[in-house]
């Protein structure tokens, strides 16, 4: 998955289904349930499952709100099923069912992610029913404050903190890993102009558009995010060589060189790009950044338009200033 969200907002339709996973081995049971829940809201699309195994496979390939967990499998017992879930779909609310005292599991329940737990055969399909609604709502009101906390409210891509913690998480795996890295700083060309001969609504515009063509140039496990007004960084994790990262920085500043027609003109839109490798350029996102935004400044020297690879200065090669020009 590339992290970053668009569209940032997540409202729920009050017609929109819920989803739920139940894990319950008990086949006649989970059935009474099953229809028992539809009876009193007709939103719910169960997906009925009797081990873990199944429960795991699910969980990877559906779409779901939340799960109802039988903690007592013929594959797994007490907290395991929480645990493995959670290590799949860390933000699926989990809501458990168990046979078992309250307090000898409580605290277990809790520290491995549970939202809720009911006492199998003491709990009215009523209760459930609530438990379900009241874990579903927290889960939304939760993801609501991560997503304020992490992405940029005008293009739903990363904020600059987010952008920074995934930077750095990026550096340490290629740090211990065979394979390298690349951040782009991609800066809108002219930005400043386009904002004061077409005003502001138009320059947001062309900044929520720039961020949708950058989320088709991202592949998964990348991360976009805007840390300043009209500039935007792109990570790319997993690069074997540096003409890779010359590849994405190509089709970066192909995609994002376009016209906006406004009120019968057309706006044209393009960006500089500058370009750093990691991890053998720098080891902190924030000095990678620096080299890679020096990138792009030779990129608007240039004449705007391309990108630029940032190289140390050498005797012979590169411009003088510690910078290689590659072409878009």
């Amino acid at each position: 998955m590339v992290r970053f969200l668009l569209p940032l907002a997540w409202c729920r339709n009050p017609d929109d289904p819920v989803r739920l996973l139940l894990l319950e081995d008990n086949v006649d049971a989970a059935a009474s349930l099953e229809e028992a829940l539809r009876y009193l809201d007709d939103r719910y699309e169960i997906r009925r499952v009797t081990q873990l195994k199944d429960a795991e496979q699910v969980v990877q390939s559906e779409p779901l709100e939340i799960a109802l967990i039988d903690l007592t499998l013929p594959d797994a017992d007490g907290c395991d099923a929480a645990v493995a879930l959670r290590r799949i779909a860390p933000d699926l609310p989990l809501v458990a069912l168990t046979g078992k005292d309250f307090e000898a599991v409580a605290l277990d329940l809790v520290r491995n992610g549970v939202q809720d737990f009911l006492q199998k055969g003491t709990t009215s399909v009523q209760r459930i029913h609530q438990v379900l609604q009241i874990a579903a709502e927290r889960h939304r009101q939760e993801s609501a404050l991560r997503r304020q906390a992490c992405y940029d409210s005008l293009t739903g891509v990363l904020n600059r903190a987010e952008l920074h913690t995934q930077l750095a998480k990026a550096i340490s795996h290629a740090s211990r890993g065979v394979y390298r890295g690349a951040v782009m700083v991609i800066d809108v060309d002219n930005f400043k102009t386009i904002n004061d001969s077409y005003g502001h609504g138009v320059g947001d515009t062309v900044l929520k558009d720039i961020a949708v063509r950058l989320s088709a140039v991202a592949r998964a496990g990348d991360s976009l995010g805007r840390v300043g007004g009209d500039e935007f960084v792109l990570i790319l994790e997993g690069l074997k060589s540096r003409e890779d990262a010359a590849a994405a920085a190509r089709k970066a500043s192909e995609t994002t060189s376009f016209e906006l027609s406004v009120d019968g003109r057309f706006v044209t839109v393009s960006t500089s790009i500058g370009v750093a490798m990691f991890p053998e350029q720098a080891d902190t996102p924030q000095s990678l950044l620096e080299l890679a935004d020096q990138a792009m400044y030779a990129a608007k020297r240039k004449g705007r338009n391309t990108f630029c690879f940032y190289t140390p200065v050498r005797s012979n090669g590169g411009d003088g200033n510690g910078h290689d020009h590659d072409a878009a």
